[in-house]
């Protein structure tokens, strides 16, 4: 018997069998109350980040700046879009399910930066219960979303413009980081991005070769073959870098204000990936269907 995917009034899963309906509710429980944490979690470490200049004061004046520009994208961009996808895909709505999993998909990785490249200090632990929030949020809807169809969401989706794009970013970043790994290595010297700031590694060196980067190239191979999983990690993919390269362009735009750093143009260069991250996503996204029409 075929299956079709549903959508009810508290989370999208399954409408059949009916002997699974009580794990169901309480899947959609937990992930309610998961969302409703990791945002005030996260409210509470961006609000202190950006308005109490104390809470960096043992990293380098340039980390302070930079998590102060994170944290304000964070309170007034990412809490408020958690919020409203988590609420929206709650009644049915395939976007803002996927862009809900984006966004948890960007706090997991900018949380691992805060837990492993900030020096410790009073919110330790809330930067780790914001990694863990957002880490076990994100296993919950990412194993909902791989037991639908999502390939079916999806009608004469562009995919191989957004393959590209996607493999082309993952190439670029990864030039930018082996520029710098690859001689210090065959010189037995240590990175500048890891020296200025002393650290042990880089953390965001790590993230990108071990998960992002690789992700990206993943997710254009798949969503060129049409695969239901490459839907899924390429929608992903495009939310996260909208945020993170608006993140990014605010870190190096608070580094301008403090007069850390005279020069802005890098944030020009993220806001225009933003921007080109946006136009994907919604290239994309203006193809899929409702449910009542699967």
């Amino acid at each position: 018997m075929h299956i079709k995917p549903c959508f009810n009034a508290d989370f999208f899963v399954f409408s059949v069998p009916r002997k699974n309906l009580s794990m169901q509710f309480t899947q959609r429980k937990i992930l309610r109350i998961l969302t409703i944490l990791l945002a005030l979690s996260l409210s509470i470490v961006s609000i202190v980040g950006a308005f109490f200049p104390n809470t960096y004061e043992r990293d380098s004046t340039s980390i302070a700046a930079q998590g102060a520009g994170q944290d304000l994208v964070d309170l007034f961009v990412a809490v408020p879009l958690l919020l409203v996808t988590f609420f929206l895909a709650s009644r049915g709505n395939r976007k803002a399910a996927l862009l809900y999993a984006g966004t948890l998909v960007y706090i997991m990785y900018s949380f691992v930066i805060y837990c492993f490249g900030i020096y410790f200090n009073q919110f330790f632990l809330f930067y780790c219960l914001t990694l863990s929030l957002s880490l076990y949020a994100f296993i919950l809807v990412f194993s909902d979303l791989r037991r639908q169809q999502v390939e079916l969401w999806f009608t004469q989706a562009p995919v191989k413009p957004i393959a590209v794009y996607l493999g082309f970013v993952a190439l670029v970043f990864y030039v930018l980081w082996l520029k710098s790994v690859v001689p210090a290595i065959i010189h037995n010297e240590i990175p500048k991005e890891v020296s200025d700031y002393n650290l042990l590694v880089n953390p965001v060196h790590v993230i990108d070769l071990v998960f992002a980067l690789p992700g990206l190239l993943i997710g254009s191979v798949l969503i060129w073959r049409k695969k239901g999983v490459g839907f899924i990690i390429s929608s992903l993919a495009l939310v996260f870098m909208v945020l993170l390269t608006l993140a990014l362009a605010a870190m190096v735009l608070v580094l301008v204000v403090r007069e850390i750093n005279e020069d802005f143009t890098i944030a020009i260069v993220f806001g225009i990936l933003s921007i080109s991250s946006l136009a994907m996503l919604v290239l994309l996204f203006r193809k899929i269907i409702s449910p009542s029409t699967v």
